[in-house]
């Protein structure tokens, strides 16, 4: 039973990738782009504003894409569906323009207070004109996914892809408007997508609003924005600090550095979309506290094995994607992408408090880990300036999920390996920040000596006890005959 659990986690994993990964990766094969025709202080500004546009767009769903779940699968409003999704387009509408219309005649005030500044006034107007269409979007994307339209929510990501690709070429490449041309972009494809997100859902207009749904909507969703603005805390508040103790060239270059770190993402949020239903599915299975448990150890060796490629190899990948002025960036990547991993870690530990249907200590535990994060901030930055940043972020992270864990634990004890996840994370950190010595100048001697440390990882893992007799065994298999993988995946062994 353990490997047909693990042979379905593969598969629905691949299965969610496409949908999941389209927006992100085309975000990310831009920056090529981005940074040949940006300065680093343009690049600074964009993430500045962007950060304050996420914020915006948060407060703006008033968290109707969390609780539309729960109420279109209530047993009890069954016959109520279409007017449920009417009533979160209208609450959601209704709410966001409200919102934006408040931004856009306080841009100018918003901008001194959040960002000391007021020159970038008319691009969080511009913002503030794609908020109610960013919001209907999001809102369309849940939508399309509790109807399990597949292929209207691909159809959708595609047209994403196609109309932010145009918009960026048009405004940046074409017009060469620098900042202003990417936050244009940015809301040109917002725009576009929220009509076309309701074009290719039209049920959630068909059909009259109820004012007591409407109420229910707003106030199950209201009761979830903390949660997530404190995860979007964790994400960009450093931002806030940096802007008055560091330049933008600065800010610019480890926004860089952030997204660089974020491309271990676009393999953890399909296994975030995969294992959550899974791990629910198989609670009833004699074997499932196994599967948890290897679940938990295999994300930890597979996630920080990613990781520690990626943080090794990072100066020869910002050499080749971006110009000498953001090679910098790679002395942060190491702890910045902690952050696409803990959000994993952070599925792995929340089973248990779903299974006992104790979800509400998901919202405190981020709001706790989010305040650490600030006083970290406040302390660190003022100091170390960036690299401040960097560790109160990788901080702040990892107390997520391991608090999630230890509240889990009271709830629905699990067997987690904590000792070996621990030895794999110190052999990550030794072997990575080993690296770091030598990770300058960009040279094949320095090359050489990241990809010995690389390939150190799996043999001082396998010396340290972290893996079973017969997983070494399947690994040995694997490496001599590749072709094996594929054939477990399709059940063919």
């Amino acid at each position: 039973m353990l490997q047909t659990t693990m042979r379905r986690l593969m598969q629905i994993t691949t299965g969610y990738s496409m949908s999941t990964l389209v927006g992100p990766l085309f975000t990310i094969m831009l920056t090529p782009i981005y940074t040949r025709v940006l300065t680093t202080g343009d690049y600074g500004t964009v993430d500045t504003l962007m950060m304050l546009s996420s914020a915006l767009t948060m407060l703006g769903a008033l968290g109707l894409p969390m609780a539309l779940p729960a109420f279109y699968y209530d047993p009890q409003r069954q016959a109520q569906q279409q007017q449920i999704l009417s009533s979160a387009i209208w609450v959601s509408g209704g709410w966001s323009l409200m919102l934006a219309g408040s931004v856009f005649i306080g841009a100018a005030q918003i901008t001194r207070i959040t960002l000391n500044r007021t020159d970038v006034a008319d691009l969080l107007a511009w913002l503030a004109i794609g908020l109610p269409f960013a919001v209907i979007y999001q809102l369309q994307t849940t939508v399309l996914r509790l109807q399990f339209a597949v292929w209207r929510a691909n159809l959708l990501a595609l047209l994403y892809l196609l109309v932010f690709a145009g918009a960026n070429l048009i405004f940046i490449v074409w017009l060469r408007r620098g900042s202003a041309g990417v936050i244009l972009a940015h809301m040109v494809t917002m725009v576009s997508m929220g009509l076309l997100g309701l074009a290719l859902a039209p049920g959630s207009l068909r059909s009259k609003p109820r004012l007591d749904l409407m109420r229910g909507l707003a106030r199950t969703g209201a009761l979830l924005v903390p949660g997530s603005m404190a995860a979007w805390g964790l994400m960009y508040q450093d931002r806030l600090f940096l802007v008055r103790y560091v330049s933008l060239e600065q800010i610019g270059v480890y926004a860089i550095a952030v997204r660089l770190a974020s491309v271990l993402s676009l393999l953890v949020e399909p296994f975030k979309a995969a294992w959550g239903p899974l791990a629910l599915s198989i609670q009833q299975q004699h074997d499932a506290a196994q599967a948890y448990t290897r679940v938990f150890i295999y994300y930890c060796v597979g996630g920080l094995g990613l990781a520690l490629a990626l943080s090794l190899l990072a100066p020869e990948i910002l050499f080749i994607v971006t110009t000498p002025a953001y090679i910098g960036a790679s002395a942060y990547v190491w702890l910045l992408i902690l952050m696409s991993l803990t959000s994993g870690l952070q599925t792995i530990m929340a089973v248990g408090l779903y299974i006992t249907k104790q979800v509400r200590h998901l919202g405190w535990t981020v709001m706790v880990a989010a305040g650490l994060n600030t006083v970290l901030n406040l302390l660190l930055i003022p100091r170390l300036g960036v690299m401040g940043a960097v560790i109160a972020t990788a901080i702040g992270y990892l107390a997520a999920p391991l608090l999630t864990a230890v509240v889990a634990q009271r709830w629905h004890p699990l067997p987690y390996q904590w000792d070996k996840a621990l030895l794999v994370f110190l052999v990550y950190l030794a072997l990575a920040g080993a690296g770091q010595l030598f990770a300058s100048p960009v040279n094949p001697t320095a090359l050489a000596v990241r990809l010995t440390l690389l390939l150190c990882y799996l043999p001082l893992l396998a010396v340290l006890g972290i893996f079973e007799a017969h997983e070494r065994h399947l690994f040995y298999r694997a490496l001599r005959h590749p072709r094996l993988i594929w054939h477990w995946m399709v059940g063919r062994v």
